[in-house]
């Protein structure tokens, strides 16, 4: 499932929505995809301690008499395999996860990489980040100051809970939404005879290394 929201077909959709944006607007898109925002340990504690204390009350309760030291390392063992098992279930850590503890995991981790990509180097301050956390399933959309201007807190939050609501459908339809949000940044903010492409268009993912690929 993860794979395919950012297949081929997602790919090619995400760099026709950049160059559809870019081209009828002086507005920068730079699109970051990652599998989760956050390392949320706390599930995994949480899912180890209950197949831990169920292992040792099977143990305890069974007919089979166990040894000492069965009873004593086993349901342990048992937790902490089930407590690294959780890294490969990420609707785990989803469900274990209240939303605000999510949220403030994506808009950290969209304002880090905001900077780490140099968004914010335009000369006309017209860069936007569109984040995608995978695990979070939410999507978090940083304007500089220059879209800031035109594309309001309440506009940003719209568009966001527009993108995420695209999410299930997969990668191509959250770059349709993203089309259709920055349509207005054609009237804002447009295109000059002599603007250059400022940053680069490649998606900057890890969705499918164990680091992160950033773009030359």
């Amino acid at each position: 499932m993860r794979a395919r929201f950012l297949d081929d077909e997602a790919r090619g959709a995400f760099q026709k929505a950049v160059e559809s944006i870019e081209g009828a607007s002086a507005a920068e898109i730079v699109i970051a995809v990652r599998r989760q925002s956050g390392s949320y340990l706390h599930a995994n504690i949480i899912v180890g301690v209950l197949v831990a204390f169920a292992g040792l009350a099977a143990m305890l309760y069974s007919d089979y008499e166990f040894g000492l030291l069965s009873i004593l390392v086993d349901p342990f063992v048992v937790g902490l395999g089930a407590g690294a098992l959780v890294e490969l279930a990420p609707g785990v850590k989803r469900v274990l996860s209240p939303a605000g503890v999510r949220r403030r995991q994506v808009e950290r981790a969209a304002r880090a990489t905001f900077v780490e990509r140099g968004v914010h180097n335009t000369l006309d301050r017209s860069g936007m980040l569109l984040y995608i956390s995978w695990l979070e399933q939410q999507v978090a959309l940083v304007p500089d100051a220059g879209l800031a201007r035109t594309f309001t807190p309440e506009l940003v939050a719209a568009g966001e809970h527009r993108l995420t609501a695209a999410m299930p459908a997969g990668g191509a339809a959250v770059a349709q939404a993203l089309v259709d949000i920055c349509a207005p940044f054609a009237e804002a903010m447009p295109r000059r005879p002599d603007d250059v492409n400022e940053l680069p268009d490649a998606i900057d993912d890890d969705m499918m290394a164990t680091t992160r690929r950033k773009p030359r």
